[in-house]
């Protein structure tokens, strides 16, 4: 056989190669997407039903906004789940991600595996490098990641955030039922209000974590921590440090304003805000009175860069020591985000990298908490830990296990 008759028949197996990986994906993406199109209507389905259930038991004007808010989020949730599926079914010219790692890749998933020192790439390198292995796995099933979720003894506690009251469930509480599922790992979500303060919030979490470790004594807990969740739970943290200590492990911020957040300062607020001139007048006090959550001044108060920046750096050395404590960002353009992010990023235009509501240096930690353990910025928009986005929550909360197990934070 001559050279050319050995390249000529090298070529020839690489398009076949080429086009079995392609039909592999392929089948892949229809696979996920109808799964996903599944969950969309049987979780719709069940929610609109107690949602009726609760209207005909209470047949008040909140259970039938609840009742509107649902019949809105499912259908725009089995709406898009639909073009999502119909999209796999008739293209089948995309590429996909590349499988094919690079050696620094496999040598740091390789050392992951093992457990072994990794010194010269720091953490942001090492969890995206975990995260898009996890992520290829669940986006083509076929694929054999060269790491497992460990298995830990400890319950998630997700901690949700601002304007959560619009959604069914708690922010990433789709990617915490599926490890739950997948691994026995337990989780809870406890109740805050998005538009109070989070000296408010604070003393909510108390309540229900303590009731939580007055049944459970001998679990430990994980906070995960969403948005504003992240800055209710440091202030949580804070007043609550010999209990946190002792049943703590540590907290993860996932797109939480950790630095406060500029656009409180935004003139669009700052003229909202001119309502407060008037406290003295009747009309302002019957609303104030009536539900403080219109107005929220304590709320923008407490996440304000102007409030937020200068608390952190007074009370980072109060924080519970034994914990650990991790940060996570996102950013996106305006067109790879929902539809209520272009908004705000049309709204509240920032120079800085974003995810439509936490400009993304502000969701890390500053350089003097020399706890804090910054993962870095991802791709994505503000909304992805919504049950109906289409991010990959479910490998991000896999790579966080596998990042703190390696890094001896969780067992």
């Amino acid at each position: 056989m001559t050279d050319l008759d050995i390249r000529l028949n090298r070529k020839f197996y690489d398009k076949i190669n080429t086009l079995k990986r392609r039909t592999s994906e392929y089948r892949s993406r229809i696979v996920r997407s109808k799964s996903f199109l599944k969950s969309a209507s049987r979780l719709s389905k069940k929610d609109l039903q107690l949602k009726v259930q609760g209207l005909k038991e209470r047949p008040t004007p909140k259970e039938a906004i609840f009742l509107l808010r649902n019949l809105l989020n499912s259908g725009v949730w089995i709406g898009r789940s639909s073009v999502k599926y119909i999209h796999s079914i008739v293209d089948f010219t995309s590429k996909g991600d590349n499988e094919e790692l690079t050696p620094a890749q496999r040598s740091i998933l390789k050392r992951v595996q093992q457990l072994n020192d990794i010194d010269e790439y720091d953490e942001e390198e090492i969890f995206k490098c975990i995260y898009d292995e996890m992520e290829y796995s669940h986006y083509y099933p076929e694929h054999k990641p060269l790491l497992t979720v460990p298995e830990i003894k400890c319950t998630l506690v997700l901690i949700p955030g601002v304007f959560n009251e619009l959604f069914s469930s708690a922010a990433f509480e789709r990617a915490a039922q599926h490890l739950q599922d997948k691994t026995g790992i337990k989780y809870f979500a406890p109740k805050v209000n998005g538009f109070k303060a989070c000296s408010h919030n604070s003393k909510l979490l108390k309540e229900q974590i303590d009731e939580y470790v007055e049944k459970h004594p001998n679990e430990k807990l994980w906070l995960i921590c969403y948005s504003k969740g992240g800055l209710d739970a440091l202030h949580y943290l804070k007043e609550n440090t010999e209990l946190a200590n002792d049943k703590i492990l540590g907290i993860s911020t996932i797109a939480s304003p950790i630095m406060g957040s500029d656009h409180l300062n935004h003139k669009v607020i700052k003229f909202l805000n001119n309502v407060h001139n008037f406290s003295d007048t009747k009309m302002y006090k019957l609303l104030d009175n009536r539900s403080d959550d219109i107005l929220a001044k304590e709320f923008q108060q407490s996440i304000s860069s102007t409030y937020q920046r200068p608390w952190l750096r007074k009370n980072h050395n109060e924080l519970p020591e034994n914990l650990f404590y991790t940060a996570l960002g996102f950013e996106s353009e305006w067109y790879e985000s929902h539809l209520w992010m272009v908004l705000t990023k049309a709204i509240f235009k920032s120079t800085m990298k974003n995810d439509g509501v936490v400009d993304a240096e502000n969701s890390l930690y500053p350089y003097y908490f020399d706890r804090g353990i910054n993962l870095g910025i991802m791709r994505g928009h503000h909304l992805v830990g919504t049950r109906s986005s289409f991010f990959c929550q479910e490998a991000l909360l896999e790579s966080l296990i596998i990042f703190l197990h390696y890094r001896g934070l969780v067992s």
